[in-house]
């Protein structure tokens, strides 16, 4: 019965983004009300009361994570998470995850959160080959992470790039992807001309570490939430905010011109190669996305065939996950449904 849902869960709209309404009450999500009265007491004390470990990478950095195991769990979840996040930003998603009898293994990219940086600007979004994400999430998978229970890998932007590159290179390593707004192609400058942008970047030895023009420091930009494009949830938005000052020493700020440029072609891997995902795949798009571009997200569903089904959320801006309530519970009744399935 469960592959008889799910192969219809995958097929009922093959290469477009259906508008995904339904909300399951009976999964114990975390309202904003309950966000903003909890936090400190409970959410936040949750998150901190498993320590930060460490593992090498196979270039000798620090990669930072944190294992959150439920007693029973359904299945294990691995997180990706997006450009400038880390796994603190993810406090109250992990916590709910738990709640709803999963286990939780994050860990935080290189050059950013808790993990080595990779220049003396400690705050420049770097990197040197996009590949190196994904041979870091290799190491974690296969030395940290326990699969004596089913697998699911969710990639939220950036790490949702990351994600797709993993399922195509190890295809069977998970039982299912999730993809949230993944950075199928970031959008630069304006949907339409990212592709011819993305073409034009040279690097020179000069410029490879340097913020790209008009990049700053976390502190240097203005985080005003009537002008953030990321959330239409303000006590979120604030929160987060919040968890950087606690661990300052997790902000970053805007890329290098190498980042974008590795970017550019990493996500454009992605999408090619999608032909060779081999896992159920669930691919999010949010409606009001101003930073990766919709159209490589359905190429790469077109791309991956009967695997991928992707869905949208209206109205949503790009992060999904910290969305005001609405739109975060119908995306989170989309994951758990679907990964339910499995």
């Amino acid at each position: 019965m469960k592959n008889l849902l799910l192969l219809f869960f995958l097929t009922a709209n093959l290469f477009g983004f259906e508008s995904f309404n339904y909300i399951n009450k009976n999964y114990k999500l975390t309202s904003q009300t309950e966000l903003k009265a909890n936090y400190f007491t409970i959410i936040s004390p949750y998150y901190y009361a498993k320590k930060i470990q460490y593992f090498k990478s196979f270039d000798g950095l620090n990669i930072a994570y944190k294992i959150f195991e439920v007693k029973d769990a359904k299945a294990s979840i691995v997180i990706s998470s997006g450009r400038t996040e880390g796994m603190l930003k993810y406090q109250e998603l992990i916590y709910d995850l738990n709640q709803n009898g999963y286990s939780v293994y994050i860990y935080d990219h290189r050059g950013q959160g808790n993990s080595d940086r990779l220049l003396e600007d400690t705050q420049i979004g770097h990197i040197v080959k996009f590949e190196n994400y994904v041979l870091d999430m290799h190491q974690f998978v296969t030395n940290i992470v326990k699969k004596n229970k089913k697998l699911i890998l969710l990639g939220h932007s950036m790490g949702g790039a990351i994600a797709s590159l993993y399922a195509e290179k190890y295809p069977y390593d998970f039982d299912a992807l999730v993809l949230s707004s993944p950075m199928h192609q970031p959008d630069i400058i304006a949907p339409s001309i990212s592709s011819f942008v993305c073409n034009l970047i040279e690097i020179r030895d000069s410029n490879v570490d340097r913020y790209i023009v008009g990049g700053n420091s976390y502190d240097d930009h203005d985080r005003v939430f009537e002008k953030n494009i990321l959330t239409h949830s303000k006590i979120r938005y604030e929160i987060s905010k919040i968890a950087f000052e606690i661990e300052p020493k997790a902000k970053i700020g805007a890329p290098s011109l190498r980042w974008v440029q590795e970017a550019c072609l990493g996500s454009a891997k992605s999408v090619q190669n999608a032909n060779k995902i081999r896992i159920p795949t669930l691919l999010i798009h949010a409606q009001n996305d101003k930073v990766v571009n919709a159209k490589p997200q359905k190429e790469f569903c077109e791309n991956a065939g009967v695997y991928c089904r992707g869905i949208q959320i209206d109205d949503a801006y790009h992060e999904l996950l910290v969305e005001e309530d609405q739109m975060r519970e119908k995306t989170l009744t989309a994951i758990l449904d679907f990964i339910s399935t499995i």
